[in-house]
């Protein structure tokens, strides 16, 4: 015993190998390791955080560089829903020769086939392409969907 040692502290080595052998409930439990320590940070480095700056909601925002991109709830205007596959490509192909800038999707949700295009946060930045629309492709409305929005 060394100079200093409390004789109550105990050292357990392990090998993380060994966590693959040992079971507990019909599971495998894995041993942790040591992490090791942060590395300092770089002065050269810029902050690109800015203070006050709320953290992130349940919405994803990512920036990179001059590129915003959010993912989550919003809308799309749907241009066509019926069983017939070929016109569903067709009405499709049609409005991406028209639009080509416009986010155009084609589903399969049984027992229909549904066009839908542009990814919209609000449903009053919808209304302008649902008028759009209105004009070539009939029925047309608003739908909420899951889009993803970026911006260059």
């Amino acid at each position: 015993m060394a100079q200093g040692d409390d004789p109550g502290d105990v050292a357990i080595h392990s090998d993380a190998r060994l966590a693959v052998l040992v079971r507990k409930n019909h599971s495998y439990v894995r041993l942790s390791t040591p992490e090791p320590p942060p590395k300092a940070p770089d002065p050269a480095a810029k902050l690109t955080t800015t203070p006050n700056t709320p953290p992130p909601s349940s919405t994803a925002l990512i920036h990179h560089d001059t590129r915003v991109v959010y993912n989550g709830k919003g809308y799309r205007v749907q241009i066509y829903s019926g069983p017939d596959r070929n016109k569903a490509i067709a009405v499709k192909s049609e409005f991406m020769r028209r639009n080509p800038g416009v986010s155009t999707y084609l589903f399969y949700v049984a027992p229909a086939f549904r066009v839908k295009v542009g990814d919209y946060r609000t449903q009053r930045d919808a209304e302008g392409m649902l008028r759009e629309a209105n004009s070539l492709f009939s029925p047309c409305m608003i739908v909420p969907d899951m889009v993803t929005i970026s911006t260059y």
